[in-house]
């Protein structure tokens, strides 16, 4: 490597590239020069207020590995998935810092722990891991969700945006904001994710040389303990996004092993350890993995609902949104006195940066309606629209229905019409248009090209553009269906297409698990029929494509059922 600067491939955050020279420094002890090439990842790429998928830091800097155009690439171990390329290895481990969560309040706050967090207290995490833990140690308090880089979290925080934040102690210590931290919560009270707080350090297999130079870095006690997290998450089924904890420690020559997984909704937790020869890290993991029963089934009827002592339904449902658009659901179907248990059967993935959605941004100006057909497609424009640094006036902006509208109306676009129903066909003939307008409409890989084809039969220009294509059965939540079955008795699984119907029987069916056991609440007659021609039993069928009304009709067919049977 003599004359050759190694390129530490890192992402751009404040936290990564302060990671990223703990590497160099690292590599400069040991005699070589280096220089840090940052790359944007998904994760970067994505709006301060939509959560990351499985791996969305990690994939763009392994491309980068891959390709040659850097030597070295840092991740912060916690978010690499377990699936990890064969072409690749985790070399080498810094020395881990505090793998613990910490609970951050504003300096003038009067509480300084989570048992004296006031009831109803705001706290904001984007983490289902952190989710569950603290609803189960705390359900008087209010869970919400609160993305971007500690920077941005912790002005929001500041601003009255949240009362309290939960973020890993390791990123604040290194950012040197100790100071923040309340409280560092115990293992006991909140695991924390498989991996925290270490720093893995990626080489290709086939680069020698740069596999011999991290072995001389790699901490062997960090790599122990972190091995056999990994190996419990995977034995556990889950991905980097799943709500399951573990922590390994290194006492002497024993390695001690915690476990725990928790509901999204907090109702339910399970913890247990197991401690042996440090070499027995994978034994360790794959017992822990079987004692806190991955996959069993509860003894109590799945698809029951009770009502609780006020008589009210407490159905727990499955809610396959795609993880980003469920906020809105999740809270109606908890405002309509259900238990939504977030199991996401589909993930969406945004048109990349320079591609034909950034194109049309760049033109926005020149179209007379801006056509967009679902809440997804609005939030994949408007980042485009950001992007390209164009403006939103200009143009009339048409939503296809009422989620849609939300969508663009909460980042200030006005919405100038609607069709009378939720519907391409509707749009297509309702669109207030004329002769030679130009027209631009925006919708998913997922929905035909009908509605352009329509458009342009009315004599208009149209631009008809893919802002984003579905993936159905994610990988990261296989975990998360078995876990919601293992918790207790499912009342329904709630579709909001025929992709979230399609997405869900493909989970199911790679863990031998028959979803169509479920009841199907839909939100709308399409769905439904997709529903029934899978085999699903058709509970409720939402009047309207919106969450509220999704919500109401299921929480009414299940207290009528609840009714009928008791």
């Amino acid at each position: 490597m003599t004359g050759h600067r190694i390129a530490i491939g890192s992402r751009g955050s404040t936290l990564a590239l302060a990671q990223a020279r703990l590497v160099q420094e690292a590599l400069d002890r040991e005699g070589r020069a280096t220089r840090i090439v940052i790359i944007e990842t998904e994760g970067d790429r994505r709006a301060p207020d939509t959560a990351w998928g499985e791996g969305a830091f990690v994939a763009a800097i392994e491309r980068a590995l891959l390709e040659g155009r850097v030597d070295v690439a840092v991740h912060s171990a916690k978010d690499v998935p377990t699936d990890q390329d064969p072409r690749l290895s985790i070399a080498a481990y810094l020395s881990r810092a505090d793998a613990r969560d910490a609970l951050v309040v504003r300096s003038d706050a009067t509480f300084r722990s989570l048992a004296d967090l006031p009831p109803g207290s705001r706290i904001g995490t984007d983490s289902p891991r952190r989710t569950g833990f603290l609803l189960a140690q705390r359900p008087d308090l209010v869970v919400h969700a609160l993305h971007g880089n500690v920077d941005t979290r912790l002005k929001r925080l500041d601003s009255g945006e949240t009362d309290a934040l939960v973020l890993a102690c390791a990123g604040l210590d290194r950012l040197g904001l100790g100071d923040r931290i309340a409280e560092r919560l115990a293992p006991k009270i909140v695991p924390p994710a498989p991996g925290q707080g270490a720093i893995a350090i990626q080489i290709r297999r086939d680069d020698a040389r740069m596999l011999a130079l991290a072995a001389a870095i790699d901490d062997p006690r960090t790599r122990r303990a972190v091995e056999a997290e990994r190996l419990f998450l995977t034995a556990s089924g889950g991905g980097c996004r799943a709500p399951i904890g573990a922590l390994a420690s290194i006492l002497g020559d024993e390695l001690d092993l915690l476990g725990a997984w928790a509901s999204p909704d907090g109702s339910h937790t399970a913890f247990a350890h197991r401690r042996g020869p440090v070499g027995a890290g994978e034994d360790l993991a794959r017992a822990l993995a079987a004692e806190l029963g991955w996959g069993s089934s509860s003894p109590t009827a799945v698809g029951s609902v009770e009502p609780d002592k006020r008589g009210t339904v407490t159905g727990r449902v499955l809610v396959t949104r795609a993880a980003a658009q469920a906020g809105d659901l999740v809270a109606a179907l908890q405002e309509a006195g259900l238990s939504p248990i977030p199991v996401p059967s589909i993930e969406v993935e945004f048109d990349a940066p320079g591609g034909d959605l950034d194109a049309a941004a760049r033109l926005l100006h020149t179209y007379r309606w801006v056509v967009v057909t679902s809440a997804n497609g609005a939030q994949a424009v408007l980042e485009a629209v950001q992007r390209v640094r164009m403006e939103t006036r200009g143009p009339s902006w048409a939503a296809i229905g009422p989620a849609t509208r939300r969508a663009l109306e909460r980042e200030g676009i006005a919405v100038e019409f609607q069709p009378s129903q939720g519907s391409g066909v509707a749009m297509a003939n309702e669109l207030p248009v004329v002769a030679d307008d130009r027209v631009l409409v925006i919708r998913g890989d997922l929905a035909d090209g009908e509605l352009a084809v329509a458009l342009r039969a009315r004599g208009t220009e149209v631009n008809d553009v893919i802002a984003y294509r579905t993936r159905e059965a994610p990988e990261s939540s296989r975990g998360l269906l078995r876990m919601a079955m293992a918790a207790g008795p499912i009342a329904a699984a709630v579709f909001t297409s025929g992709s979230t119907v399609r997405g869900l029987l493909a989970l199911g069916q790679v863990d031998s698990i028959d979803v169509r056991s479920y009841q199907a609440a839909c939100i709308g007659p399409e769905t439904a029929d997709e529903a029934r021609a899978a085999g699903f039993r058709i509970l409720a069928v939402s009047p309207t494509p919106d969450s509220d009304a999704l919500a109401t009709a299921t929480a009414t067919a299940l207290a009528l059922q609840a009714q009928e049977t008791s």
